[in-house]
């Protein structure tokens, strides 16, 4: 089959994460020509036919197929109390379509949403499709007519990419024996997830503390991470511990992969380290960005096996971080502006703590998400107020 036409089989990375909805909104203040919003929208998945495809087939036989006659949806929704969480309750199946746009309109406030199914998008690409809609969108809104031949080409499958140009798929085996699985009866767990997020001065001392201490934000936020979870565990004997983090390999290929030339490029790393009640975050932070450096300094990914032990119990010495980065602020039109992201995680049950760490217009925000299966509102109000106050005495002491 020409994989270059508009229906290939989805590849094995894409089917691990297939009817998974990938959902992040842009909250905005001013007034939003919904109309330009849909032009942008139409024109973007004209150029990009991956967003009007749909789902043929099951696992692992599943095919993502671009009928001609299927448009994605925009919905629209009030502005009213609670409405993000009206979107992530909403149905998602993605043989009805991998990609539609949801626009909550109030007075002068509002939020414009973006679903696709995991299996076409990983962060970084939904974030370059996203960022090309509200470009598209500040274009029409100005009287613009945006060039752009419509497409005929699906994503390249990126388990072909990575044998191209890197020769193999790096896994780090690890993964393959770790966090604690469900019981067979205990079904669907819910989730408990909030936002933590620094203002515009704490953030930066966190920037100044990073280059103080020769590490990253990155690297103080996992190390402040790691220890809230060993302060809620008790004791004070010192524990290996696992920062897992998913890693962007487009720029680590040669030559490198664009930002939308494929669904998902990214795999998980392990980096372990020791952690005691009594350490500093800023020495945390440091051994795991040293142990994720190791692990990429080869292109093979990590090969050993051995899994890694849970030894505070409750999965409490894994922590899944995401990192997102420094999200430029996304393009608008004149007379509204977009001031702040929000991730929507609907992608159900969960075992590992999870984070998603961004910083949006010079504010960092850490999204925090766990599995009522482990914890109580209560653990998790008292890891997020130990976060919070290892971050600021790390930004104080810089």
């Amino acid at each position: 089959m020409d994989l270059t036409t508009p229906e290939r089989p989805l590849n094995y990375l894409e089917l691990a994460h297939l009817d998974r909805v990938v959902i992040m909104a842009a909250e905005y203040e001013g007034e939003l020509d919904a109309g330009a919003l849909a032009r942008a929208f139409r024109h973007l998945c004209t150029v990009h036919p991956v967003l009007r495809a749909r789902v043929r087939g099951t696992a692992p036989e599943a095919v993502l197929a671009v009928s001609p006659e299927h448009e994605p949806d925009l919905v629209v929704l009030e502005d009213v109390p609670d409405v993000l969480t009206k979107i992530g309750e909403l149905p998602w199946d993605a043989t009805a379509g991998v990609a539609d746009l949801v626009l909550v309109q109030g007075d002068r406030h509002g939020y414009v949403a973006l679903r696709t199914d995991h299996s076409i998008t990983d962060a970084n690409a939904w974030l370059g499709t996203f960022r090309e809609l509200l470009r598209l969108f500040t274009a029409f809104a100005a009287g613009e007519e945006p060039a752009g031949e419509p497409g005929t080409a699906l994503p390249a499958p990126p388990a072909a990419l990575f044998h191209e140009r890197l020769g193999l798929i790096p896994y780090d085996r690890r993964l393959f024996h770790a966090a604690v699985p469900p019981e067979p009866a205990a079904g669907t767990a819910g989730l408990i997830s909030g936002y933590l997020r620094l203002g515009v001065e704490e953030t930066q001392w966190l920037k100044r503390a990073a280059r103080r201490y020769e590490t990253t934000v990155h690297g103080l936020v996992s190390g402040a991470i790691l220890l809230a979870q060993r302060v809620l565990a008790g004791g004070c004997e010192s524990v290996p511990m696992y920062c897992v983090s998913p890693v962007d390999f487009r720029r680590r290929v040669d030559p490198p992969v664009g930002e939308l030339e494929t669904t998902n490029f990214m795999m998980s790393y392990v980096a372990e380290t020791a952690v005691s009640p009594r350490l500093s975050p800023v020495l945390i932070g440091r051994e795991v960005k040293a142990r994720m450096d190791e692990v990429l300094a080869g292109p093979e990914g990590a090969r050993e096996q051995a899994p890694m032990e849970d030894s505070l119990g409750r999965n409490l010495s894994y922590a899944l971080i995401s990192n997102l980065g420094v999200v430029a602020e996304f393009p608008a039109p004149s007379g509204m502006s977009f001031t702040e992201i929000h991730i929507l995680n609907t992608v159900g049950d969960t075992f590992f703590p999870g984070y998603y760490v961004s910083t949006y217009r010079d504010r960092l925000t850490v999204l925090h998400i766990f599995t009522d299966r482990f914890f109580t509102r209560g653990d998790v109000d008292r890891i997020v107020r130990e976060l919070y106050e290892q971050l600021l005495i790390v930004g104080a002491s810089a």
